[in-house]
């Protein structure tokens, strides 16, 4: 029996735990592109995600969270991966206490989490207004705008560490820093606990309406995209230098480095992962060679073009 014969014989019948294999992720990520995984997993509850871990790591089995698949990129050639989806089983939400404090799933989508914030009159989330993708995954990347970020609302992350073990962090254990959380490494963010402030919904949904009014007129809308492609390097703007650089509104295929704000690349309908990664490195050589400035990714880019 094969390595990839026995693994799947030890997770399709797991309980608490979807299987589907060999799935194209081309219809789970914002960008619209990307080849196969091995598998994707949905779990349904803790025990579930906790044998599913335990027996990819016993196979030596490599994976990753898959979240919304908003900050993802694909290539072409997929990945022997298996990817976890959260949605399923953890995107539970609950108010801790009167004063603020809600526990919520790593699964939860951001829109729902805004909806229910509006809902129960508490501050502090506007600022994921607009933002796709799910808890998890902003947790992960400190995800944020000029209004705040995850780390000004974030008190404790519970997760599930790669023995199998939970552990909670909180406080000076959280080290947020710029687009980024520090985690145990192969840990799964399984909730997050946020400190909120009660206010008005009135207050709540103008905020709201006023961060939704800046991202349509900065930032395209209406194609498929994986938002920020570069973090901000220190003191600057990635989409002014690559602006700077005379890239704006630049192709290769169906891929454009967009002509509303540069810091994004779109998918124009037929873009191949493979066309935003030349349209990526172009970037990259352009404002390192006209700026001096190595620009960072912000989104993660997942495979390679020969499927491992």
């Amino acid at each position: 029996m094969t390595m990839e014969a026995k693994l799947k014989k030890q997770l399709q019948y797991l309980d608490g735990v979807e299987v589907d294999w060999n799935v194209m992720l081309t219809g789970h990520t914002s960008l619209r592109v990307g080849g196969p995984v091995s598998c994707l997993l949905r779990p349904l509850n803790l025990a579930g995600l906790q044998t599913a871990v335990q027996v990819l790591n016993k196979n030596h089995h490599p994976y990753f969270i898959l979240g919304r698949g908003t900050n993802l990129l694909v290539r072409d050639g997929g990945s022997r991966a298996a990817a976890i989806s959260l949605e399923s089983g953890f995107s539970q939400i609950e108010n801790l206490d009167s004063a603020g404090r809600v526990k919520v799933g790593a699964g939860m989508r951001l829109n729902r989490l805004l909806r229910f914030c509006l809902k129960e009159a508490l501050s502090g989330l506007e600022f994921i207004a607009g933002i796709p993708g799910s808890v998890g995954g902003a947790l992960r990347m400190n995800a944020g705008t000029h209004a705040g970020e995850m780390a000004d609302v974030c008190e404790a992350v519970l997760l599930l560490l790669s023995d199998g073990g939970l552990s909670r962090l909180s406080g000076s254990q959280l080290r947020f820093s710029y687009r980024s959380l520090e985690l145990p490494p192969n840990s799964v963010v399984l909730a997050a606990e946020f400190s909120l402030t009660p206010s008005s919904r009135k207050h709540i949904r103008n905020k709201i309406r006023a961060l939704l009014n800046t991202r349509k007129e900065k930032q395209p809308w209406r194609l498929p995209s994986a938002g920020s492609v570069f973090k901000n390097p220190p003191g600057d703007f990635a989409g002014r230098l690559i602006e700077a650089a005379g890239l704006k509104g630049i192709r290769v295929g169906d891929a454009q480095i967009s002509t509303k704000h540069a810091n994004f690349i779109v998918n124009r309908g037929q873009a191949r992962a493979s066309d935003i990664l030349a349209l990526i490195q172009l970037a990259q050589e352009k404002v390192a060679q006209e700026f001096g400035v190595q620009l960072e990714l912000e989104i993660e880019v997942v495979g390679n073009n020969h499927n491992t």
